[in-house]
């Protein structure tokens, strides 16, 4: 898997090489001159301090001043192009997770949570940004460093060097089996982050449910309880990074230990000149530095492995299927349900449809009517192919709604429901949201026939006023007659009305309706009625129950020969009657 994850990260790579093989010299650079500051001793030490050479006393600190300064250059060209490179690369694979994310089907909604999925496009793509930026380009660079300082080490004594690459393996243990275990906790992590974003987001969408219940005090056990879990994986991943240093150190030590004993012994022998051996120490030491950022790069990269897998995840899942090349233009003579049968992936034991056989004439009003559940939502759930029945298909003019392009159809299908759904932007924006080509004349043209220019005109800044999350500034019925609104601008030729104004109180249902009214004129309307009195004037009455179709016709009809409609009729006649 990881080298599949490291293969797909050269390819957003490719398009930024140049930079990268700029920040690539620039390491070397950087690890060159690291290795020359520790060089550099042996002249200072033997030449100016033992030998007293004056020349050498005015060139050693120009050449560590130029030395310092270089390498200071050179180690911020490479953490610009880096950073830029990490900030390129974080923006291309978050656009394309959000892409991903818009054109996956809605059944992969149904099992996924918006707060994993905001999880994984925040999250994921910073903890992988910062790897990008700072983790693999300072693991890069330090390797060169420790190349460059182990070429000090030989020149100034092979023997000692040796033993210095034999001790520096075996303090490299730790890295290799903390690594491991810190790649799982760094899964484990991503997962209980995205988690208690969940939580998070659920209890800021559900505030008013929360205090209307006074449930605060159990919300916040639930929400500790997560974040206890995240912390404690945190303080495990803690224990595994802090113990890795301790033990490199103490591994370190014993090999300092001997190689001081050696050295001296060597020095003694006049094999190796004071300054050499302090120039050798001081390139040991400078190793230690680089050395402990590639260990803990190693748990960190590991770490960010499992952010990625994640990413690539949903990177790969199964995307909508655009299966259909037939440009929908509008029903010409009818919509028709042919033995459709439809059951939800994640509950495939319960049919939510059965034997459905339904035709819908083209610039009819069909309504469905019946018990809740009983799947007239999954029926115009079905038209603009939010979902594929499980059995039997659906025609439009006798071509198979699958044949169809799918963004042609969806174009010519306009939605209201029971939810409205509005943007945190202006009144103007949501109405005519999806159109780009739409005057101002058009917009309050659109507003007036939806009976909502009155109250939009009210507002502090009229068409141009932020509507707030979900639309929070005004009244269902406000809300509903927006909706409307932005279905008269999109100018459908199917309209699917999902319950539209069974939210709503009397008052605000009559002018709903009277809106709804001038959007159904002259369209392919389907309506679910959960108010059987909007239905009675439609051209067709569907009877549902036991999510099959027990009836259909005309009210007049179903009144004198269905029993249930008829039930169902006189329960809501006497609600309204009670509501009076």
């Amino acid at each position: 898997m990881n080298k599949k994850i490291i293969e797909r990260m050269i390819n957003y790579l490719k398009p930024y090489w140049k930079r990268l093989l700029f920040s690539f010299i620039c390491m070397i650079g950087v690890g060159a001159l690291s290795a020359l500051v520790a060089y550099l001793i042996k002249p200072a030490l033997d030449d100016i301090f033992i030998h007293k050479n004056r020349q050498m006393l005015i060139l050693l600190p120009i050449a560590i001043m130029l030395t310092y300064f270089f390498k200071g250059l050179f180690t911020y060209l490479q953490g610009y192009q880096t950073h830029y490179i990490a900030e390129k690369i974080l923006f291309d694979i978050r656009t394309e997770l959000f892409e991903n994310i818009l054109h996956m089907p809605i059944k992969y909604f149904d099992k996924t949570h918006s707060g994993d999925l905001t999880s994984r496009l925040l999250n994921d793509t910073e903890q992988m940004q910062d790897s990008i930026a700072n983790v693999i380009p300072n693991t890069i660079r330090e390797i060169f460093t420790i190349i460059g300082l182990l070429v000090v080490l030989y020149v100034n004594n092979w023997i000692l060097a040796i033993i210095a690459t034999v001790v520096f393996p075996i303090a490299a243990y730790p890295v290799i089996h903390f690594g491991k275990k810190m790649k799982k906790i760094g899964k484990k992590r991503q997962i209980s982050i995205a988690t208690l974003t969940t939580k998070m987001q659920e209890s800021l969408t559900n505030l008013k449910l929360i205090k209307a219940f006074s449930t605060e005090k159990r919300e916040i056990e639930e929400f500790k309880e997560k974040s206890d879990e995240l912390l404690n994986i945190k303080l495990e991943a803690i224990k595994i990074d802090e113990a890795t240093s301790p033990l490199m150190e103490f591994i370190g030590s014993i090999g300092i230990a001997l190689l001081i004993w050696i050295g001296g012994y060597i020095v003694f022998k006049g094999m190796l000149t004071v300054g050499g051996f302090f120039s050798f120490m001081a390139a040991l030491f400078m190793l230690y530095r680089p050395f402990k950022t590639v260990a803990k790069a190693n748990n960190n990269i590991n770490t960010s492995l499992a952010s990625m897998e994640r990413i690539f995840e949903i990177i790969d899942a199964e995307k909508e299927k655009y299966s259909g090349n037939i440009e929908f233009k509008g029903v010409k003579e009818k919509i028709k349900l042919e033995h459709v049968f439809f059951s939800y992936e994640d509950d495939k034991k319960k049919t939510v449809l059965k034997d459905i056989n339904l035709t819908i004439p083209a610039k009819s009003v069909v309504a469905l009517v019946g018990e809740s559940g009983g799947g007239k939502s999954t029926i115009l759930e079905l038209i603009p192919r939010f979902y594929d029945p499980t059995e039997g298909r659906i025609t439009i003019d006798s071509i198979d709604l699958k044949e169809f392009d799918l963004k042609s159809l969806r174009r010519k299908v306009a939605i209201v429901s029971q939810r409205v759904l509005l943007f945190a932007k202006t009144v103007k924006d949501n109405i005519a949201y999806g159109r780009n080509d739409l005057s101002m004349e058009d917009i309050i043209k659109a507003a007036k026939d939806a009976y909502a220019h009155e109250f939009i005109m009210k507002l502090k800044n009229g068409y141009n006023t932020n509507l707030g999350e979900q639309g929070v500034i005004l009244s269902g019925g406000e809300c509903q007659r927006i909706a409307i609104a932005r279905a008269l601008v999109k100018n459908p030729d199917i309209l699917i009305l999902d319950e539209a104004t069974s939210a709503l109180d009397l008052e605000s249902e009559q002018i709903v309706q009277k809106a709804l009214n001038n959007l159904m004129k002259n369209r392919t309307v389907i309506m679910a009625a959960h108010r059987i009195s909007t239905a009675v004037n439609a051209d067709k009455i569907v009877v549902m129950k036991n999510n099959m179709i027990i009836d259909q016709g005309k009210h007049n009809e179903l009144i004198e020969r269905c029993g249930y409609y008829k039930k169902l009729y006189k329960i809501q006649v006497a609600d309204d009657n009670n509501n009076i």
